[in-house]
């Protein structure tokens, strides 16, 4: 699914590319937020479709940072 950003901050890290395997649990991207760092993590076992954001952007509470494609789920 779609992974969201829960909270406004920056981007201060994307550990992911398009295409890549990744596991539920999985680091995906680090948001920074009053000056806290916030691992942003896979929700389940799939594939990285698409990635929304890049180091130094600022995003809002519910952009899309990475959609994820769950195994066993069609494109």
């Amino acid at each position: 699914g779609r992974v969201q950003a829960p909270m406004p901050g920056g981007i201060i890290g994307v550990h992911v590319h398009e295409g890549e395997h990744v596991r539920a649990g999985q680091p995906l991207v680090v948001l920074e937020s009053m000056k806290m760092h916030n691992e942003i993590t896979s929700p389940a076992d799939g594939v990285v479709r698409g990635i929304n954001s890049k180091v130094g952007d600022q995003v809002s509470f519910g952009h899309v940072l990475v959609e994820v494609a769950a195994d066993g789920v069609a494109k």
